[in-house]
Protein backbone atom coordinates (compact mmCIF):
# COMPACT_ATOMS: atom_id res chain seq x y z
CA UNK A 1 0.00 0.00 0.00
CA UNK A 2 1.33 3.32 -0.82
CA UNK A 3 1.65 6.43 1.09
CA UNK A 4 -1.24 8.19 -0.83
CA UNK A 5 -3.75 5.57 -0.46
CA UNK A 6 -3.03 4.81 2.90
CA UNK A 7 -4.08 8.47 3.56
CA UNK A 8 -6.75 8.37 1.77
CA UNK A 9 -8.35 5.29 3.94
CA UNK A 10 -8.11 7.39 6.98
CA UNK A 11 -11.27 8.69 8.02
CA UNK A 12 -10.53 10.31 11.48
CA UNK A 13 -9.79 14.08 10.68
CA UNK A 14 -7.60 14.01 14.16
CA UNK A 15 -5.63 11.40 12.78
CA UNK A 16 -5.12 13.12 9.44
CA UNK A 17 -4.12 16.48 10.91
CA UNK A 18 -1.36 14.98 13.07
CA UNK A 19 -0.13 13.41 9.76
CA UNK A 20 0.29 16.57 8.23
CA UNK A 21 1.51 17.90 11.56
CA UNK A 22 4.72 15.48 10.92
CA UNK A 23 4.94 15.82 7.21
CA UNK A 24 5.21 20.03 7.57
CA UNK A 25 8.07 18.98 10.44
CA UNK A 26 9.67 17.12 8.34
CA UNK A 27 9.34 19.35 5.35
CA UNK A 28 10.33 21.95 7.54
CA UNK A 29 13.86 20.19 8.17
CA UNK A 30 14.53 19.45 4.26
CA UNK A 31 17.33 20.92 2.36
CA UNK A 32 16.45 21.77 -0.81
CA UNK A 33 19.84 22.54 -2.40
CA UNK A 34 19.90 18.97 -4.25
CA UNK A 35 16.93 20.13 -6.13
CA UNK A 36 16.55 21.14 -9.41
CA UNK A 37 15.01 25.16 -10.40
CA UNK A 38 12.09 22.84 -12.11
CA UNK A 39 11.33 20.73 -9.15
CA UNK A 40 11.63 23.89 -6.90
CA UNK A 41 9.19 25.54 -8.92
CA UNK A 42 6.99 22.59 -8.87
CA UNK A 43 7.14 22.27 -4.99
CA UNK A 44 6.15 26.01 -4.31
CA UNK A 45 3.00 25.31 -6.42
CA UNK A 46 2.55 21.71 -4.88
CA UNK A 47 3.11 23.88 -1.49
CA UNK A 48 0.34 26.79 -2.65
CA UNK A 49 -1.95 24.42 -3.40
CA UNK A 50 -1.81 22.63 0.13
CA UNK A 51 -2.12 26.05 1.84
CA UNK A 52 -5.00 27.14 0.00
CA UNK A 53 -6.98 23.42 0.43
CA UNK A 54 -6.12 23.88 4.07
CA UNK A 55 -8.32 27.16 4.11
CA UNK A 56 -11.16 25.01 3.09
CA UNK A 57 -10.31 22.05 5.40
CA UNK A 58 -9.91 25.05 8.09
CA UNK A 59 -13.20 26.57 7.57
CA UNK A 60 -15.15 23.38 7.85
CA UNK A 61 -13.67 22.92 11.11
CA UNK A 62 -13.84 26.40 12.37
CA UNK A 63 -17.59 25.58 11.24
CA UNK A 64 -17.81 22.34 13.24
CA UNK A 65 -16.45 24.47 16.31
CA UNK A 66 -18.92 26.97 15.80
CA UNK A 67 -22.14 25.13 15.21
CA UNK A 68 -21.21 23.12 18.33
CA UNK A 69 -20.50 25.65 20.50
CA UNK A 70 -16.91 23.68 21.48
CA UNK A 71 -14.56 27.27 21.80
CA UNK A 72 -17.17 27.49 25.21
CA UNK A 73 -14.76 24.06 26.15
CA UNK A 74 -11.63 26.16 25.79
CA UNK A 75 -13.23 29.26 28.25
CA UNK A 76 -14.36 32.09 25.33
CA UNK A 77 -17.82 33.68 24.64
CA UNK A 78 -17.23 33.46 20.89
CA UNK A 79 -15.37 31.49 17.59
CA UNK A 80 -13.68 34.70 16.93
CA UNK A 81 -12.00 35.26 20.58
CA UNK A 82 -10.86 31.56 20.23
CA UNK A 83 -8.95 32.28 17.07
CA UNK A 84 -7.71 35.40 18.38
CA UNK A 85 -6.83 34.67 22.15
CA UNK A 86 -6.91 30.77 21.97
CA UNK A 87 -4.75 30.17 19.06
CA UNK A 88 -2.97 33.66 19.64
CA UNK A 89 -3.91 34.94 15.83
CA UNK A 90 -4.94 38.83 16.74
CA UNK A 91 -8.39 40.46 15.70
CA UNK A 92 -6.94 40.65 11.86
CA UNK A 93 -6.51 37.20 10.79
CA UNK A 94 -9.32 36.00 13.15
CA UNK A 95 -11.80 37.91 11.15
CA UNK A 96 -10.25 36.99 7.99
CA UNK A 97 -11.08 33.04 8.78
CA UNK A 98 -14.00 34.10 10.44
CA UNK A 99 -14.98 35.54 6.93
CA UNK A 100 -14.10 32.84 4.59
CA UNK A 101 -15.92 30.17 6.96
CA UNK A 102 -18.67 32.27 6.66
CA UNK A 103 -18.09 32.23 2.43
CA UNK A 104 -17.52 28.79 2.22
CA UNK A 105 -18.18 26.53 4.90
CA UNK A 106 -20.98 23.68 5.08
CA UNK A 107 -23.05 26.37 8.34
CA UNK A 108 -26.27 25.04 10.34
CA UNK A 109 -28.99 27.01 10.49
CA UNK A 110 -31.01 26.96 13.51
CA UNK A 111 -33.04 24.01 12.84
CA UNK A 112 -29.93 21.97 12.69
CA UNK A 113 -29.90 21.73 9.15
CA UNK A 114 -26.63 21.60 7.35
CA UNK A 115 -26.93 24.57 4.97
CA UNK A 116 -24.93 24.54 1.20
CA UNK A 117 -21.83 27.11 1.35
CA UNK A 118 -23.12 30.77 0.54
CA UNK A 119 -20.50 31.20 -2.25
CA UNK A 120 -20.58 27.74 -4.14
CA UNK A 121 -17.95 28.35 -6.61
CA UNK A 122 -15.63 30.06 -4.51
CA UNK A 123 -15.99 27.01 -2.56
CA UNK A 124 -14.97 24.91 -4.92
CA UNK A 125 -12.49 27.03 -6.24
CA UNK A 126 -10.76 26.67 -2.82
CA UNK A 127 -11.61 22.96 -2.36
CA UNK A 128 -9.47 22.86 -6.17
CA UNK A 129 -6.95 24.64 -4.42
CA UNK A 130 -7.06 27.33 -7.09
CA UNK A 131 -7.84 30.14 -4.91
CA UNK A 132 -7.00 30.83 -0.46
CA UNK A 133 -8.99 32.43 2.22
CA UNK A 134 -7.41 36.20 0.80
CA UNK A 135 -9.51 35.76 -2.28
CA UNK A 136 -12.55 34.41 -0.38
CA UNK A 137 -12.33 37.79 1.78
CA UNK A 138 -12.19 39.89 -0.74
CA UNK A 139 -15.43 38.34 -3.16
CA UNK A 140 -17.04 38.42 0.15
CA UNK A 141 -16.13 42.29 0.18
CA UNK A 142 -17.86 43.10 -3.27
CA UNK A 143 -20.82 40.72 -2.80
CA UNK A 144 -21.58 42.43 -0.12
CA UNK A 145 -22.00 46.02 -1.97
CA UNK A 146 -24.16 44.42 -4.60
CA UNK A 147 -27.76 45.33 -3.88
CA UNK A 148 -30.56 43.81 -2.38
CA UNK A 149 -32.77 44.84 -5.25
CA UNK A 150 -30.38 42.82 -7.73
CA UNK A 151 -31.95 39.48 -8.78
CA UNK A 152 -30.57 36.41 -7.00
CA UNK A 153 -29.76 35.06 -10.06
CA UNK A 154 -27.70 37.78 -11.30
CA UNK A 155 -26.27 37.91 -7.84
CA UNK A 156 -25.30 33.87 -8.19
CA UNK A 157 -23.80 34.45 -11.32
CA UNK A 158 -21.89 37.44 -10.51
CA UNK A 159 -20.40 35.18 -7.41
CA UNK A 160 -19.48 32.65 -9.98
CA UNK A 161 -17.46 35.15 -12.06
CA UNK A 162 -15.79 36.31 -9.24
CA UNK A 163 -15.09 32.59 -8.28
CA UNK A 164 -13.31 32.35 -11.75
CA UNK A 165 -11.31 35.13 -12.65
CA UNK A 166 -10.15 34.77 -8.85
CA UNK A 167 -8.54 31.64 -10.04
CA UNK A 168 -6.21 33.65 -12.26
CA UNK A 169 -5.65 36.90 -10.42
CA UNK A 170 -4.05 38.00 -7.27
CA UNK A 171 -6.70 39.36 -4.57
CA UNK A 172 -6.10 42.60 -5.33
CA UNK A 173 -7.34 41.68 -8.92
CA UNK A 174 -9.89 40.52 -7.87
CA UNK A 175 -11.41 43.58 -5.57
CA UNK A 176 -10.21 45.30 -9.25
CA UNK A 177 -13.04 42.81 -11.17
CA UNK A 178 -15.44 43.22 -8.75
CA UNK A 179 -15.33 46.93 -8.84
CA UNK A 180 -15.63 46.67 -12.63
CA UNK A 181 -18.96 44.00 -11.77
CA UNK A 182 -20.65 46.42 -9.17
CA UNK A 183 -20.35 49.09 -11.93
CA UNK A 184 -22.27 47.52 -14.12
CA UNK A 185 -24.90 45.99 -12.07
CA UNK A 186 -25.46 49.46 -10.72
CA UNK A 187 -23.67 51.96 -13.17
CA UNK A 188 -25.48 54.79 -11.15
CA UNK A 189 -26.19 53.48 -7.89
CA UNK A 190 -29.77 53.94 -8.43
CA UNK A 191 -30.67 50.53 -6.96
CA UNK A 192 -28.93 51.07 -4.05
CA UNK A 193 -31.52 51.48 -1.01
CA UNK A 194 -31.95 51.97 2.57
CA UNK A 195 -31.81 48.22 3.28
CA UNK A 196 -28.19 48.58 1.83
CA UNK A 197 -27.02 51.72 3.47
CA UNK A 198 -28.44 50.38 7.07
CA UNK A 199 -26.44 46.39 5.90
CA UNK A 200 -23.25 48.49 5.07
CA UNK A 201 -22.56 50.99 7.62
CA UNK A 202 -20.48 50.67 10.00
CA UNK A 203 -18.13 52.31 13.00
CA UNK A 204 -15.45 51.02 14.13
CA UNK A 205 -12.23 51.60 16.71
CA UNK A 206 -8.78 50.62 16.66
CA UNK A 207 -6.58 49.72 19.33
CA UNK A 208 -4.63 52.51 21.58
CA UNK A 209 -1.25 53.38 20.75
CA UNK A 210 1.62 54.46 22.95
CA UNK A 211 0.48 57.83 23.03
CA UNK A 212 -3.14 56.58 23.66
CA UNK A 213 -4.43 57.48 20.51
CA UNK A 214 -7.28 55.48 18.73
CA UNK A 215 -7.55 55.05 14.81
CA UNK A 216 -11.24 55.46 13.62
CA UNK A 217 -12.85 53.34 10.54
CA UNK A 218 -16.02 53.90 9.47
CA UNK A 219 -18.98 53.42 6.58
CA UNK A 220 -21.44 55.96 6.71
CA UNK A 221 -24.94 56.74 5.89
CA UNK A 222 -25.51 60.05 4.15
CA UNK A 223 -27.63 61.31 6.55
CA UNK A 224 -25.20 60.41 9.42
CA UNK A 225 -22.13 62.29 6.79
CA UNK A 226 -24.92 65.29 6.75
CA UNK A 227 -24.67 65.69 10.49
CA UNK A 228 -21.44 65.56 10.39
CA UNK A 229 -20.72 68.14 7.93
CA UNK A 230 -22.77 70.44 9.55
CA UNK A 231 -20.67 69.62 12.84
CA UNK A 232 -17.81 70.70 11.12
CA UNK A 233 -18.95 73.93 9.23
CA UNK A 234 -20.09 75.19 12.32
CA UNK A 235 -17.20 73.96 15.06
CA UNK A 236 -14.07 73.70 12.26
CA UNK A 237 -14.13 76.96 10.69
CA UNK A 238 -11.17 78.51 10.07
CA UNK A 239 -9.94 80.28 13.11
CA UNK A 240 -12.46 78.47 15.49
CA UNK A 241 -11.45 76.10 18.57
CA UNK A 242 -7.76 76.30 17.38
CA UNK A 243 -5.96 74.82 20.26
CA UNK A 244 -2.38 76.06 19.00
CA UNK A 245 -4.31 79.65 19.32
CA UNK A 246 -5.16 80.95 23.18
CA UNK A 247 -7.20 83.68 21.98
CA UNK A 248 -9.11 81.45 19.22
CA UNK A 249 -12.93 82.00 20.02
CA UNK A 250 -14.69 78.21 21.32
CA UNK A 251 -17.39 76.85 20.71
CA UNK A 252 -19.83 76.95 18.03
CA UNK A 253 -19.60 79.39 15.06
CA UNK A 254 -22.62 80.92 15.44
CA UNK A 255 -22.15 81.44 19.16
CA UNK A 256 -18.74 83.43 18.20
Amino acid sequence: MDLTQAIAEMADPAELAVVIDAAMTQLAGAVFAGSTEGQLLETAEVLERANRRFDGANSALLAEISDRGAYRKAGFLSVHAFLAGGLRLGDGEARRRRIATEGIARLSNLQGETLPPVFPATAEAVADGAIGADHVVVIDEVMRKIPSAVDPQVRAGAETQLAEVARDLTPAGVRTAGHRLLAHLDPDGALTDERDRKRLRQFGLGGQDQRLMSKVRGYLTPELRARFEVMFDSWAKPGMNNPADPASPRGAAEAA
